[in-house]
C-alpha cells in the first residue's frame, strides 16, 4: 500500500471532525501510559484511519466509522469488511505486520450479542474461533459490495487468519462527536481549573486541527509526534492558573490598517499631539490585540466578576496620577505646550503604565491597547482639550 491510500477517506466532513477528535482524545489518553512520547507519532488517513507507531514501526491502527443514524453493525458489514480488505493489503505489501500489532475498528453504530463484532470485541464473548468459522462461511457467499473484503481474507493462510484475528478489536457504538468532547473534559482537568477546561479544550483542537492540515498537506502524508502534543500541553497549562490567562493575541495584527482613513477616537486622541504614523499604527495594533484578548476571555468564561473592570479602573488611577504630576510641573497655554504635555502623557501610559490584569500574565498589549479603549471612550485623554473630541464619529469597529 503506498502512503497516499487508495482507501482515503469520502465520508462527510462530521466524519472526518469525529476521525480527528478522536484522534486527539486517544492521544491525549495516551500520554501518560508511555515512557517517551517523543517516541510515538500518530498519523491521519496515511497507514490508516487513525495510526500510532513507536519511532516509525507501527504500534495500533485505527478505523473510525461515524453514522450519523443509530443501528447495529452487522455481519456483513461493509464496515467491517471494508476495513479487513485494508488490514489484510497493508499486511501484504508490508506496510504493517502482525505481532504485537492492535488493528482497532471504532464505529458508533451498536454491537449486538452473538455478533461478529461482539465475538471480535474486547468483553468476555470474545472468541477468535467463533469469528474465523462464521467469517469463513461469510466469504463463500456472493456480495458486490464485500467482494473484496471476502477475496483478501480467503487469501490468508489458516494461521495468518488466526494472527490476523487475534490483532482485530470492534469497539460499537463509540461516543459521538459531542461525547468525546465530553470525555475530554476529565483530561483536561488533569491540567487546569474547572472552569478553565472548556477554554483549554477549544485550544488544544485549535492546534490539534492545524497539526492536522499541515501533516495532510505533506507529500506523502506526515505524522505528529506525540512529544509535541506534550510540550504545548505543558506550555500552556500554566496560562490557565488562578494567577494567569491565556496569551492567545500576542502576534495578532488587525487584517488592515488606514491611518490616514481610521477615524475612530483614540486615533483622533493621537492626532492632537501629532502622533508621527508608525506610532499610530502601532496604537492600533494594541489595540485590536486587547480588544480582541479581552473579548475571548470574556466568551471563554474564564474572567472573575468585575476583574476587567477592576483591572480598567487601575489604568485609570494610573493615568490620573501621572497626569497630576505633569500638571503640576508644567504650563500647558499654548497650543505647543498642549502637545507636548499630550505626548509626555501618552508615552508614560505606554512604557511605564502597564498594569498586570493577574500576577503572572505578562503581555503587555493588554495595558497597552486597554489604554486606547478607555481613550476611545473618553474615559482618559492625552491632550488637555481631549473632552472636545466627545462629537468625533466612532462608527468603526476593532
Amino acid at each position: 500500500m503506498s502512503n497516499t491510500s487508495q482507501f482515503d477517506a469520502s465520508a462527510s466532513m462530521l466524519g472526518y471532525i469525529y476521525q480527528i477528535r478522536y484522534a486527539l482524545y486517544l492521544s491525549l489518553r495516551k500520554l501518560p501510559e508511555i515512557a517517551d512520547p517523543e517516541r510515538f507519532n500518530v498519523s491521519i488517513e496515511k497507514l490508516d484511519d487513525i495510526a500510532f507507531d513507536d519511532d516509525g514501526s507501527p504500534e495500533e491502527l485505527l478505523q473510525t466509522k461515524f453514522h450519523g443514524s443509530q443501528g447495529n453493525i452487522t455481519d456483513r458489514s461493509s464496515d467491517i469488511w471494508k476495513t479487513v480488505r485494508v488490514w489484510v493489503e497493508s499486511i501484504q505489501s508490508g506496510d504493517i505486520s502482525l505481532g504485537d500489532m492492535v488493528l482497532s475498528l471504532v464505529t458508533t453504530q451498536a454491537v449486538v450479542d452473538g455478533s461478529l463484532a461482539s465475538l471480535l470485541g474486547v468483553g468476555q464473548e470474545r472468541d477468535i474461533d467463533k469469528a474465523l468459522l462464521i467469517m469463513s462461511k461469510i466469504c463463500e457467499e456472493s456480495n458486490q459490495t464485500n467482494s473484496m473484503g471476502y477475496k483478501a481474507f480467503k487469501g490468508l493462510s489458516d494461521a495468518e487468519k488466526r494472527s490476523f484475528l487475534g490483532s482485530v478489536y470492534i469497539v460499537g457504538k463509540s461516543d459521538d462527536l459531542l461525547r468525546i468532547r465530553e470525555k475530554l473534559k476529565p483530561i483536561a482537568r488533569q491540567y487546569v481549573p474547572v472552569q478553565a477546561v472548556d477554554a483549554f479544550i477549544n485550544r488544544l483542537e485549535g492546534i490539534w486541527f492545524k497539526w492536522i492540515v499541515e501533516a495532510l498537506s505533506q507529500s506523502p502524508s506526515g505524522a505528529i509526534n506525540l512529544g509535541f502534543l506534550q510540550d504545548f500541553v505543558e506550555k500552556i497549562r500554566p496560562e490557565y492558573s488562578h494567577a494567569n490567562l491565556p496569551d492567545e493575541y500576542a502576534e495578532a495584527l488587525p487584517d488592515a490598517i488606514d491611518v490616514e482613513g481610521d477615524m475612530r477616537v483614540f486615533i483622533k486622541q493621537m492626532r492632537l499631539f501629532d502622533a508621527p504614523k508608525k506610532l499610530i499604527e502601532i496604537a492600533i495594533v494594541n489595540y485590536y490585540r486587547a480588544f480582541e484578548q479581552r473579548n475571548k476571555w470574556a466568551g471563554d468564561g474564564l474572567l472573575n466578576p468585575g476583574e476587567l473592570n477592576g483591572f480598567d479602573r487601575r489604568l485609570i488611577e494610573k493615568w490620573d496620577e501621572e497626569q497630576a504630576f505633569l500638571e503640576m510641573q508644567e504650563e500647558f497655554d499654548t497650543a505647543d505646550a498642549k502637545r507636548k504635555f499630550a505626548a509626555r502623557l501618552y508615552q508614560y501610559s505606554q512604557q511605564r503604565g502597564v498594569v498586570s490584569i493577574r500576577s503572572d500574565f505578562m503581555g503587555d498589549y493588554l495595558s497597552k491597547g486597554s489604554y486606547h479603549l478607555l481613550s476611545d471612550a473618553l474615559k482618559i485623554g492625552w491632550h488637555p482639550d481631549y473632552g472636545e473630541l466627545g462629537d468625533a464619529s466612532n462608527e468603526d469597529v476593532a
